[in-house]
């Protein structure tokens, strides 16, 4: 299998929830379409933001169906497919491959904190039992586990980890990507408040769980830093957009926000599952400032 080349705004989809907790995938597939419809060009099913964590193996499995069938030939599709068990992550990726995803997203497996040399085995052992395409997701903050410079030389020879999404929120970690990587791994933007500086530094794709609800602002910042390669205009739209994605990386309830800005946005998606909860009337009111202040700067609007 041919790496493919990852290009525009993949939107890590929400997982709907009805008021029972049950998937509603009635709103799932209305929300694919809303989209889709404002230039999403590649949706992936089971990330972070799909809370996979609190789903069971049969009911992502579900998930994986369903958008698969719902999108068809209209976008590109990636499995997020990430578990404790790497017995259910080979499980999950393979039911995916018999899909049509044509890519992985793996973060390293939670909880369990292993060595570079495990994590390495790890994703070698995944990319062999699977056979696809590998963007490596970096998020230490939730997994534990940092996928540092080490770890990504002792796996630079396996050809199917073909990029990295980095969310440790490093500037810098970016920067020494560039430096001894720069050829080797494709560079996913993983940090929505970086998007701009990613754009700069070669980045052609962003994994962006607020363009479930900001789908035409996040492509017309693509199009304006990649496509026109026009970044005083860019840093004009990131200006505007800057203190939604800054609530949503230091605010702590990344999921919460999103889900009531798919509400705001007119796809009521739900609560989150449990462990978690909704947002306070005083958090959704500093949200709602936020979200109607971004929407009156017209971003979609200035799209070069």
């Amino acid at each position: 299998m041919q790496n493919p080349v990852f290009e525009g705004i993949l939107t890590v989809v929400t997982a709907p929830f009805d008021a029972k907790s049950g998937i509603a995938f009635d709103v799932l597939g209305r929300h694919i379409d809303f989209l889709i419809a404002n230039g999403v060009g590649t949706i992936v099913p089971g990330g972070t933001t799909g809370e996979y964590y609190a789903q069971t193996v049969e009911e992502r499995k579900k998930v994986l169906t369903f958008v698969a069938e719902k999108v068809g030939k209209r976008a590109r599709l990636v499995a997020g497919t990430n578990s404790q068990r790497p017995a259910d992550t080979i499980e999950l990726s393979n039911f995916a491959k018999g899909l049509g995803y044509e890519a992985l997203m793996l973060a390293a497996p939670f909880y369990s904190l292993p060595g570079t040399a495990e994590l390495a085995a790890h994703f070698r052992g995944i990319a062999k039992a699977t056979g696809m395409p590998i963007i490596l997701y970096n998020f230490p903050a939730r997994t534990g586990v940092d996928m540092n410079r080490e770890f990504l030389a002792a796996i630079a020879d396996v050809e199917q980890i073909c990029a990295i999404k980095e969310s440790s929120g490093s500037f810098a970690r970016m920067l020494e990507h560039i430096v001894h990587f720069d050829r080797r791994f494709q560079r996913v933007c993983g940090a929505d408040d970086q998007a701009v500086d990613c754009f700069l530094w070669g980045s052609r794709s962003w994994i962006a769980g607020a363009s479930n609800f900001l789908p035409a602002e996040h492509v017309a910042l693509y199009r304006t830093c990649v496509l026109a390669k026009d970044f005083v205009k860019g840093q004009k739209l990131m200006h505007a957009m800057l203190p939604m994605f800054y609530l949503l990386e230091q605010g702590g309830k990344y999921i919460q926000y999103v889900k009531y800005g798919c509400e705001l946005a007119g796809i009521p998606v739900g609560h989150p599952r449990e462990p978690l909860q909704p947002l306070s009337d005083a958090e959704k009111a500093d949200f709602r400032r936020l979200y109607d202040d971004l929407k009156a700067a017209g971003i979609a609007s200035l799209a070069a």
